[in-house]
């Protein structure tokens, strides 16, 4: 098979994407919804929440280096990835479920086992099930599309999850609960139409494999992905800040806690619409400077939120609109270009280590999510939020400062360190 040959057709695409969506639809509500339903609607804290969220963060980061060597080491005649979904699968529904519909009283340990058990199992199915969307395809652009794809489903997955709220008209609680039956419905359908149509990849199977530890070590030792890797995890960090306090930001800055459910719905019907303008961008110039693009303009974008006051509306829906088409291309670009270092890997080493690839990335974007929970909750925590708002004006300028200014700093480092990056070291995969 040629390197420009494209394997899958439309239809086959859409069935190796559409288990995406559900995956998302939870994972969007666990960040954006959950820690501030557990701290204020529950009563459990801000500081508690925050502390909590961050130990499965770090949690994260062992299991999923280990889980993704694990799987790339697995021989089996389904192929080594799908065994993990399978075992997975019931794991994930399960704490799913207990984790968006709590009893009425539950305290700090039930929080802590919850979201222990739904990271672990979340980690140990979409690792093999995202390491397929990586090494199955030969195309370099059809590697953009994939990942393109894949992006828009988890948008659609992330639009359910921000629209209940504003169709049920509901409190949080009971909109989480919606949320949790419409996953254990949709899950096992998606799951069957990717078991069934998604193409095996032909790749082969190395005899013998390096050691776990030999395998994260030459994963790190490309240049490539260690500069990948840095990359996205500032963007990732920044990201989890702005997202992970918007309903704050919403509810305190612009004075319109009713607002809260059609600011995400800008946010997210704006990184489903410019999915196809990242993607055709990339073709034209490249993925890196794309990247790099988006980057600089959610600066601009970011800055603007300084100029939010209450009861500006328009201002604010427009900032999420900037926002949105910005992150899609955070999310598709990085995905791309680790497609194309993973292939050039593979050729030259004859191992697979997809996952192994994969887990590091996504170790990298679980410790970003440090940034809000670990770092931004706490802070306002011991500034008072949890009871005067941002009606002082310090607690005002922190919540300003974790929502834009600090984000907007760490994009801007990184459009640096890309732009630099094109003139040395970067390898041919990374600037593809």
């Amino acid at each position: 098979m040629r390197s420009t040959d494209r394997i899958m057709n439309g239809w086959q695409l859409i069935c190796f994407s559409v288990l995406s969506a559900p995956l998302a639809m939870v994972s969007f509500a666990v960040v954006s919804f959950v820690p501030t339903f557990y701290a204020i609607d529950m009563g459990l804290g801000l500081t508690a929440v925050g502390a909590i969220f961050m130990f499965g963060r770090f949690f994260d980061v062992f299991t999923d280096p280990l889980i993704g060597a694990l799987s790339d080491r697995t021989r089996s005649k389904w192929g080594p990835r799908r065994p993990w979904m399978l075992f997975a699968f019931p794991g994930v529904l399960l704490f799913a479920w207990l984790l968006l519909s709590p009893a009425e009283t539950v305290g700090p340990v039930y929080l802590f086992c919850m979201v222990s058990g739904y990271l672990l199992f979340v980690t140990a199915f979409d690792v093999p099930y995202s390491s397929i969307g990586l090494e199955i395809s030969p195309n370099v652009h059809e590697r953009s599309v994939l990942a393109g794809t894949k992006a828009v489903f988890q948008i659609l997955g992330a639009l359910i999850a921000s629209f209940v709220p504003v169709i049920i008209s509901a409190q949080m609680g009971a909109s989480l609960g919606t949320l949790a039956i419409s996953f254990l419905l949709a899950m096992p359908l998606a799951l069957g139409l990717f078991l069934i149509w998604t193409p095996r990849s032909d790749r082969p199977v190395a005899q013998r494999h390096p050691s776990m530890w030999r395998a994260w070590r030459n994963c790190l030792r490309q240049s490539a992905f260690r500069k990948l890797m840095i990359s996205f995890f500032a963007v990732q960090a920044a990201n989890a800040m702005t997202v992970g306090l918007l309903v704050l930001f919403v509810t305190h800055v612009l004075q319109a806690p009713g607002m809260v459910g059609q600011m995400f719905l800008a946010l997210l019907l704006a990184t489903a619409l410019f999915v196809p303008l990242w993607i055709f961008l990339s073709k034209k110039i490249g993925k890196r400077r794309t990247w790099t693009t988006a980057i600089l303009i959610c600066s601009a974008v970011l800055l603007s939120s300084y100029a939010v006051g209450a009861g500006d509306a328009l201002l604010m829906q427009a900032i999420c609109v900037g926002l949105g088409a910005c992150m899609t291309c955070d999310a598709v670009m990085p995905t791309s270009m680790l497609a194309d270092i993973v292939a050039q890997d593979e050729a030259e080493s004859g191992h697979p280590r997809a996952a192994s690839y994969l887990a590091l990335k996504n170790a990298a974007s679980k410790m970003a999510f440090v940034a809000p929970m670990g770092l931004a909750f706490p802070i306002l925590g011991w500034a008072g939020f949890d009871k005067t708002g941002a009606s002082s004006p310090d607690t005002f300028s922190i919540l300003l400062f974790f929502f834009a200014g600090l984000p907007c700093a760490l994009r801007l480092a990184v459009a640096g360190y890309l732009w630099r990056g094109a003139k040395d070291h970067w390898t041919h995969a990374s600037q593809t």
